[in-house]
């Protein structure tokens, strides 16, 4: 499970990608623009990987409690 200051990083991440949008479409820079949408939903696919991971690592506990279980009976 990710830290406090994990969630708090990627809130000021998605916070300082939103204000590059803004700037990018006032500059009417596409390039920018793009670059920050990519970089967004990469910062926006963070939490799934984040879920992602902790239902792998609950995975790998049940099937160790039941290993364990089967090595003791």
């Amino acid at each position: 499970m990710p830290s406090a200051a994990e969630f708090q990083a990627l809130a000021d991440e998605l916070r300082q990608l939103g204000a590059v949008i803004v700037q990018a479409a006032n500059l009417g820079d596409q390039e920018l623009a793009l670059w920050a949408v990519g970089a967004l939903s990469s910062a926006a696919a963070r939490p799934a990987w984040w879920a992602r991971e902790a239902a792998d690592n609950e995975a790998a506990a049940i099937a160790a409690a039941a290993i364990v279980k089967a090595q003791q009976g």
